[in-house]
């Protein structure tokens, strides 16, 4: 069962004005419910609110909207809480409204989580593009990600891995990705390119804290191959290790295994006992 709101008040129904709908002026967020409680909600509103100051989009208050989304969240044992912010209506053309106020959306999706498992995952001919205006935001435009998961439609295959338009390796379609190289473990930048994942951000604390070395760089798809362990990381389903990429095998690792027992002593209940 779904549940929605806009700008507080229960519908579906939007202005086909709105510059969401009809430009992808906005940014998103997808939220774990645990129990009924909205997972990481902080770090997901620093993210959103931050967009929103990056993209001049007038951010809500975040006190009302946490408040909101806790109350949402109670709604649901285990599920998703998705949150969209536009710029709100305009009238037609690019030119940013004179006065413009946000559309707030929020709604509850009922999910089952799942036990992380070791996934096979491939490569992706479609591209992302490099703009260093938007890296790192999940903005509403996501028609790259959308081709790319297009190229595949079987169950074995379960996240496709993309480059950017300059050939470097960025992330998977709707995950960030990490390359274990000895004890170190090495993470695409993203200063031009890709989406900055609270998982992520989650894993990268929790990986220095426990004095791993962490080093986020520009990454050809060839260090993939040369990598002794591969994992991907998303805000539902925690760090999922990478079993084959192709003909390319791997066993799940003890730094993939070492992050996933912190992670489930941090609230990630799908790595406890991640095998």
């Amino acid at each position: 069962m779904e549940n929605w709101w806009i700008n507080g008040q229960p519908g579906r129904l939007i202005d086909v004005a709105d510059r969401g709908f009809t430009y992808g002026d906005g940014l998103f967020e997808t939220i774990a419910v645990r129990n009924g409680e909205a997972r990481f909600l902080a770090l997901h509103l620093d993210r959103l609110l931050g967009g929103c100051g990056r993209l001049r989009i007038a951010a809500p208050e975040r006190g009302a909207l946490e408040v909101s989304l806790v109350t949402a969240a109670r709604g649901l044992r285990h599920g998703v809480l998705k949150v969209i912010v536009t710029r709100g209506t305009g009238v037609r053309g690019y030119k940013l409204p004179a006065a413009p106020v946000a559309t707030v959306v929020w709604g509850t999706m009922e999910s089952e989580p799942r036990q992380s498992e070791p996934v096979e995952i491939r490569w992706c001919e479609t591209m992302v593009s490099v703009n260093p205006a938007t890296a790192g935001l999940k903005t509403l435009g996501r028609l790259e990600q959308v081709l790319a998961r297009a190229e595949w439609t079987g169950t074995e295959v379960v996240e496709g891995l993309m480059t950017t338009t300059d050939g470097q390796l960025i992330g998977g379609t709707s995950s960030n990705v990490f390359i274990v190289a000895g004890d170190r473990i090495l993470t695409p930048a993203l200063h031009r390119a890709g989406v900055a994942g609270v998982m992520r951000r989650v894993v990268l604390d929790a990986a220095r804290r426990d004095g791993i070395e962490v080093i986020e760089t520009d990454l050809a798809p060839s260090q993939v191959h040369d990598a002794t362990e591969l994992f991907v990381s998303n805000a539902l389903t925690g760090i999922r290790s990478v079993c084959r990429v192709g003909s390319q095998a791997w066993t799940v690792g003890p730094v993939t295994k070492r992050l996933q027992e912190l992670l489930a002593a941090a609230g990630v209940g799908e790595c406890a006992g991640a095998s």
